[in-house]
């Protein structure tokens, strides 16, 4: 009221001062009071444009709230980020129903402008419910449970920060394919497949510890079988020269490696083969008499018979045996320790018309000719010598008296 009545006033004394003619001039000098009242309306249009502008920052400011809402779906974000434990209880969707709630208040915790502009407020609240059940429809898809309330009271108590870390709708794609990658890799860290190749790896090196050097031994062998009839023979001799590095006493291995020997012409080699097994034990009949006919061969007699005595212990009732030590007893002239081994061979095999002849030789080597001219004379009963050999005992009984 009293800047109307200044204003009254100074009314009044221009008119004062235009009714008398020399006081133009200072009516002219009166114009600075109304350039006094010209900062008032300036001032009253700053206030009137305070108020309009603080009206839109106000208004900005309420949309800006609206669109918190619109990214209210942050917590229903959490729905996919807990994807990778959706495995076990699946119900991640409603979890972030409840959750969505409290964001709801955050744009009515903004009454202040409600003065000036109430109606927005409604609005912008209306905008922020649709946008949060829109998300929540989205996170039910993946969802396969039903119950949502069991769900909302366990996923808060798992995980509450997730939620925080996603703040807009367009980060939730992003989300989705992570969650949907972690599912993937969670379900392939647990594949039945790797515990069985680890059941099957567990098995194989149980074979492998229950493989002994005997049983490598005898795969070896089959194996050096397989490449002489294919006639290979020097592979096979290699594996064998193997099959006996993982067990020296395998007896069927060092036989057929001292056959092969002999055949290639290498008696020294075949020859050492069987002397180191016997060097161990003696008491091998069937190694004995196969290195004693290779010594008959090469012409050592006496070694031949040193091998045959060492294992005579092991070959008591081995007729072959014995019949081969006293054929190299008598080509050592050693005719009575030979006539006592043929008649322990011919007590176990009658038929033998060799050794009946073998018989006769050194009993008519040691004078004995009765003896001798039966032992002949049954020797050519048994009808087993050869046309030669029957000839040679017709010939010894023509000579005996």
């Amino acid at each position: 009221m009293s800047l109307i009545n200044k204003m009254l006033q100074d009314l009044e004394s221009r008119r004062a001062t235009l009714s008398g003619d020399a006081g133009t001039q200072h009516e002219i000098r009166s114009l600075p009071p109304q350039r006094d009242a010209l900062p008032w309306a300036k001032i009253f249009l700053v206030a009137v444009l305070v108020l309009v502008a603080g009206a839109a920052i106000w208004f900005f400011a309420g949309s800006q709230t609206q669109s918190v809402p619109a990214s209210a779906p942050v917590p229903i974000t959490a729905g996919p980020v807990a994807a990778p434990i959706a495995q076990a209880p699946i119900v991640q969707a409603p979890a972030t129903a409840p959750e969505a709630q409290p964001p709801a208040p955050a744009p009515a915790a903004a009454p202040q402008p409600a003065e000036g502009a109430s109606t927005p407020p409604p609005a912008i609240a209306t905008p922020s419910q649709p946008a949060l059940v829109v998300p929540v429809a989205e996170e039910k898809k993946p969802a396969v449970l039903p119950p949502p309330a069991t769900a909302a009271k366990t996923r808060p108590a798992q995980e509450p920060a997730p939620p925080v870390r996603k703040e807009t709708p367009s980060s939730r794609k992003p989300t989705e394919d992570r969650s949907g990658l972690k599912v993937a890799t969670t379900l392939g860290k647990v594949p039945p497949a790797e515990s069985q190749g680890a059941d099957d790896g567990s098995r194989i090196e149980k074979k492998v510890r229950m493989s002994t050097p005997r049983e490598r031994a005898e795969n070896e062998y089959r194996r050096a079988l397989g490449l002489v009839n294919q006639g290979r023979i020097q592979e096979g001799i290699a594996v064998l020269r193997g099959a006996l590095s993982e067990d020296a006493s395998h007896a069927g291995v060092r036989l057929a490696l001292f056959s092969l020997l002999v055949e290639q012409q290498r008696f020294e080699d075949a020859q050492a083969i069987l002397e180191e097994t016997l060097a161990r034990d003696p008491a091998q009949p069937q190694m004995a008499s196969r290195l004693a006919r290779l010594k008959l061969t090469r012409g050592d007699a006496r070694g031949a018979e040193d091998t045959l005595s060492r294992a005579a212990g092991a070959a008591v009732d081995n007729p072959e045996y014995r019949a081969l030590h006293a054929a190299v007893l008598q080509r050592l002239t050693f005719h009575k320790k030979a006539v006592a081994e043929y008649q322990a061979a011919l007590r176990l095999v009658p038929q033998a018309g060799v050794w009946w002849m073998g018989l006769g030789i050194s009993l008519e080597a040691d004078a004995k000719l009765p003896e001798a001219r039966d032992a002949f004379q049954r020797a050519r009963a048994t009808g087993a010598l050869t046309p030669e050999l029957t000839e040679f005992v017709e010939q010894r009984l023509k000579r005996l008296p």
